[in-house]
């Protein structure tokens, strides 16, 4: 969902319930904070209306969640020039998704038609009936591919859920608790977006302060930059970067928004890291669940599993042996002491005579 957001694609939900296929994708959008209440121009690609009239914030309260939101630039409009939001397509409405104009769209439809034309209407397919997902657009799968990061984040976003996860209540987690409702995942993508946000104006300041020798006094003076910092747009991805780029949402957000907005929310990855032997050992055993792999491979799981712990324990062991190393050097020490000081009584024996007493 993530690399979804903002970039030029057009999105096919099929399913044969209407209700809950408009529901999915209510859904699915409803996780841009603020999205829902600005929709006025999603039921044409002509309709700009929130682009033309839309006034940048000029002021701020960070710690009021309805002013922080807008100055970070969201909710980002991903239904302005050019794109359209149908929950329930018609087929007399195809001609519009196949029109020069439409560059990008999220669309319903229970018709089976579409599926048989799946490859000129959708870039992305969600079959709801068959729970998949198909990215019918090879030239799309850069952008959308998930980083080490997005990958991590979204294990611990979807872990979280299945573990709280009440079937027989699903509006609220079996631990009555925080964690895995949906206040949480949905502050997960707020977080998530503001991080992106924020990272996004950082990669530019880079940019623009590495190609422009002459402001490198202002470019070092900068709070939060550091000599050969790393690009924190890395975690992300740079290509989905490179698509947003050529959208009127991204040249919305661009003008609209403050150059430095990462003064305000830290450039950084929600999970940003590097990969470690918990993420390797959760991403096999996830995939070994999902392809049903338990029974035919337990042994070479377990075995697995062995070896990453081992690789885990390495430093740990590392640390103990030179531990180890040190105090049998120390007692090894103490011995020769104790046996240069048995030999030297044994040369040297005590004097025992005593003088005779005067008569």
């Amino acid at each position: 969902m993530p690399m979804m957001i903002g970039i030029s694609i057009s999105m096919l939900f099929f399913g044969s319930r209407c209700e809950r296929l408009c529901m999915m994708q209510f859904s699915l959008i409803s996780l841009i904070p603020g999205l829902l209440s600005r929709l006025e121009d999603c039921a044409d690609p002509d309709f700009d209306s929130y682009g033309k009239t839309f006034v940048p914030p000029t002021s701020l309260k960070t710690s009021e969640r309805s002013s922080l939101l807008p100055y970070m630039g969201l909710p980002i409009q991903i239904f302005g020039k050019g794109s359209l939001f149908g929950p329930y397509t018609p087929l007399q409405q195809l001609d519009v998704l196949a029109d020069h104009g439409t560059r990008s769209y999220i669309v319903g439809s229970t018709n089976s038609l579409l599926l048989q034309q799946k490859d000129r209407y959708s870039d992305i397919l969600i079959n709801l009936d068959e729970s998949s997902i198909a990215i019918t657009s090879p030239s799309l799968r850069s952008a959308l591919a998930l980083s080490a990061a997005d990958r991590r984040w979204i294990d611990f976003l979807t872990q979280t859920v299945v573990s709280t996860w009440d079937p027989l209540n699903p509006s609220r987690p079996n631990t009555l608790a925080y964690m895995g409702s949906e206040e949480f995942i949905r502050l997960q993508f707020e977080e998530y977006l503001l991080a992106l946000l924020a990272s996004v104006k950082y990669h530019l300041y880079l940019t623009t302060h590495r190609t422009a020798p002459q402001q490198q006094s202002i470019h070092h003076h900068h709070p939060h930059h550091r000599h050969n910092d790393p690009d924190p747009i890395t975690d992300f991805n740079l290509d989905w970067l490179s698509a947003w780029q050529t959208t009127s949402s991204y040249a919305l957000f661009d003008a609209t928004t403050d150059p430095h907005l990462f003064d305000i929310v830290e450039p950084r990855h929600p999970t940003a890291g590097n990969l470690s032997i918990e993420d390797i050992q959760r991403r096999i055993t996830q995939q070994i669940q999902t392809l049903h792999l338990d029974d035919r491979f337990a042994s070479t799981k377990e075995n697995l599993n062995k070896t990453l712990a081992t690789g885990q324990k390495k430093v740990s062991t590392a640390v103990g042996n030179l531990w180890n190393d040190i105090e049998a050097f120390r007692e090894a020490q103490r011995r020769r002491a104790a046996a240069a000081a048995d030999n030297e009584t044994s040369d040297n024996p005590p004097d025992t005579t005593t003088e005779a007493a005067p008569t």
